[in-house]
């Protein structure tokens, strides 16, 4: 090991968080009574949801607070739906692509709780997010809290939306920004859709076979 230098205090290398008491909060430690916990909550939300709402999951999103408007589609599994779902609202004909991630609270309140007054031990930064009536939110975005969307959006698959998306509006990246209005991006569909396919999924594979391919596969 390196000597310190003359006349300069051994502790004066050391950055001054590795210096710092530990934070006075366990919340990460998984006990034994936790796990209990965990446990009789995993019970309750299967039971909740398979015997209750007969394994729809619309009806168990419903149950656990989220508010969802008529004919919505959502891929995305529950546990997505984040530990405050109850501050999430979709409009009606909203289509949650698979994997969409809602965040309605900020846990970066870990690293700094103990210097905060009347801190609580799943933060203190908490936001609503709110999809509009018609919108389409593509797959793997990821929703942060405080944001609204729509209505008549669409949102790009993988994109971070970390502020409001007007309506009328096709959003995408990281972080989501407004790319064209909803009338730009229907004259652009029409210019690449394939027209008459059929709404039959093997007549459907038949069709874009042989259009990509040129023979069916």
């Amino acid at each position: 090991m390196f000597a310190p230098a003359e006349g300069r205090p051994r502790s004066a290398s050391l950055p001054e968080s590795a210096m710092a008491p530990p934070p006075a909060w366990t919340h990460g430690e998984r006990r034994f009574a936790h796990a209990c916990r965990r446990a009789l909550e995993e019970l309750r939300g299967l039971w909740t949801r398979w015997v209750l709402c007969r394994g729809n999951k619309i009806a168990y999103l419903r149950r656990l607070g989220v508010r969802i408007g008529p004919h919505a589609t959502i891929l995305s599994p529950v546990r997505d739906f984040g530990t405050e779902p109850w501050l999430i609202e979709l409009g009606s004909r909203v289509n949650i692509a698979a994997r969409v991630l809602f965040l309605t609270h900020d846990g970066s309140s870990r690293v700094f709780r103990h210097r905060i007054g009347e801190g609580c031990a799943f933060g203190n930064r908490f936001g609503a997010i709110r999809i509009r009536d018609n919108c389409v939110v593509g797959a793997r975005t990821i929703l942060m809290p405080g944001i609204t969307i729509g209505p008549d959006s669409i949102v790009g698959a993988g994109s971070v939306v970390t502020r409001d998306v007007p309506p009328g509006t096709v959003a995408a990246g990281v972080p989501a920004r407004v790319l064209c209005t909803l009338d730009e991006y229907v004259a652009r569909y029409r210019e690449k859709m394939i027209p008459g396919l059929s709404s039959d999924r093997t007549e459907l594979r038949r069709q874009l076979t042989r259009h990509f391919w040129g023979e069916e596969r």
